[in-house]
């Protein structure tokens, strides 16, 4: 089996921040969409007062040579750089138990307790611009100078309609924001990454759906399904979300 394949598993839904109905016209500039969004969902005080987050999730994986695996996972992570996840599931009858550490440039991997040689240089490789995506994907930071927005235009994920809006940055991989035209709630988060297993550039497209409301007022997903090149990779359903200001720094540490 590949562990390589199955370090990437970073936060199933935790990277995608989604906002409550709003609706477009097809008129719309970049900026507009992406202001609608901001205020549909109650103002960037709201969007920017949580950038920590602990969940719950379980699903199914699809690896290359092994096929389907389903899997529960815990995360905690704070944005930009900090994630904690713990990954089980089960192959060929045994048990196996995936742990990732991520705390600024210090990345730890350990399967079954015993750590991976090597597996943090694979994950910090794979997961540059992740924190980029992170902050797109939470809409208020594109406000500030150094981001461009462009529009994409009309397109459908799945059997939504939906408009894109693509956001750049110098020194970042552009980032594609994809809104369901009907409840403004994004359905796609699309960009360019590593495939750790083989080291290429992939597109990932990750989209959450089933959304509900939380106590803050925030729009979560209860579903995700992320997608490697076109091909199924990952469909999850989150069990549990909870949204904090900040975590302390010892929740991602040994």
């Amino acid at each position: 089996m590949s562990r390589s394949r199955l370090l990437l598993l970073s936060t199933a839904a935790a990277f995608v921040v989604a906002f409550a109905p709003a609706g477009a016209r097809a008129a719309d500039e970049p900026k507009d969409i992406i202001e609608k969004a901001i205020k549909a969902h109650g103002g960037a005080d709201v969007l920017t007062k949580n950038k920590a987050a602990q969940l719950k999730t379980k699903g199914k994986l699809n690896i290359p040579g092994v096929g389907e695996v389903e899997f529960t996972q815990e995360t905690s992570f704070m944005i930009p750089d900090k994630i904690k996840e713990s990954l089980e599931f089960k192959v060929a009858g045994q048990n196996v138990n995936l742990l990732t550490l991520i705390n600024g440039d210090k990345v730890t991997v350990e399967v079954n307790g015993k750590e991976i040689d090597g597996a943090g240089d694979k994950v910090k490789d794979a997961l540059k611009g992740v924190g980029h995506m992170m902050e797109v994907a939470r809409l208020v930071p594109v406000r500030e100078k150094g981001y461009e927005l462009s529009l994409i235009g009309d397109d459908k994920v799945g059997d939504k309609k939906v408009v894109g809006v693509r956001v750049s940055k110098k020194g970042e991989k552009d980032v594609s924001l994809y809104f369901d035209k009907d409840t403004f709630l994004i359905a796609k988060v699309e960009y360019r990454t590593i495939d750790q297993a083989s080291g290429n550039e992939i597109t990932e497209e990750r989209m959450p759906s089933d959304y509900a409301k939380n106590k803050d007022g925030l729009m979560i997903p209860k579903k995700i399904t992320v997608k490697h090149d076109g091909k199924d990779f990952l469909d999850a359903e989150i069990l549990e979300a909870k949204y904090f200001e900040k975590l302390d720094d010892s929740e991602f540490k040994k």
